[in-house]
């Protein structure tokens, strides 16, 4: 999957997967791969997916699991910069023979409008954070109707609107009560302040999301803030 500066977009899986990544600017991958095939390498502007030949797919997942490695095992020491430079390299090489020699694969119109909308609706919720959005403003907002909203997310996101932005707002809780508010009352205050009513729901919910009750992350959190602050006025001292 190839992706250029500022661009998102969503991939699920039906199963376990491992992701890697490689960033290289765009134009110094151009002109690599311009001067390793001998025409010119245009690099895609848009999102795409790729399937590359086995063998050449086999190396490239080689090499970088070489230069993952190399960085882990020696994270206390600094790579000989030749050995990092011919690694990247080697790297480089690796991928524009999967991108040159390998084929594109296409989306269809419906399914890049489906992703366009999945894509706005995050974007819509990620600028109102803290305000409760109803479904019919939100699909005002973003020109579709429930239904389209809906199958987009699911296809996208793997769940439906409402269960996102519920989900989201629940992150927005754990991070508030994460960061440590010295309130002992602030649990039931920032689930009110993110829209959760029935708090006997919502700590049940929480806790199969995170593994804890949300007392226990405030007391986690308030601990690391004391902690914290004993820290710097220790130093402070000195």
């Amino acid at each position: 999957m190839t992706l250029g500066a500022g661009q998102r977009l969503h991939a699920r899986t039906e199963g376990s997967c491992r992701w890697g990544t490689i960033w290289v600017p765009a134009a110094g991958l151009a002109r690599h791969g311009s001067a390793l095939t001998g025409a010119v390498f245009a690099v895609p502007s848009a999102a795409r997916w790729w399937r590359p030949r086995p063998a050449m797919g086999r190396h490239l997942r080689h090499l970088h699991s070489a230069a993952v490695g190399a960085v882990e095992s020696r994270s206390n020491a600094l790579i000989g910069a030749e050995a990092a430079h011919g690694l990247e390299q080697q790297l480089i090489d690796a991928l524009v023979e999967c991108l040159s020699n390998g084929s594109a694969i296409e989306a269809a119109p419906a399914t890049r409008e489906r992703q366009n909308v999945a894509l706005r609706f995050e974007a819509l919720l990620q600028t109102e954070l803290e305000r409760y959005l109803r479904m019919a403003e939100i699909c005002a907002a973003l020109g579709v109707s429930a239904r389209t909203l809906r199958e987009c997310c699911e296809e996208q996101l793997g769940m439906g609107p409402t269960e996102d932005v519920r989900r989201r707002r629940m992150q927005l809780v754990h991070r508030t009560l994460r960061n440590g508010e010295p309130d002992p009352a602030s649990v039931s205050a920032v689930a009110r302040r993110y829209g959760f009513r029935g708090l006997g729901r919502f700590a049940a919910e929480y806790r199969a999301l995170f593994g804890e009750l949300p007392f226990a992350t405030l007391r986690r959190g308030s601990g690391h803030e004391r902690a914290r602050l004993s820290s710097h006025r220790r130093r402070s001292r000195v």
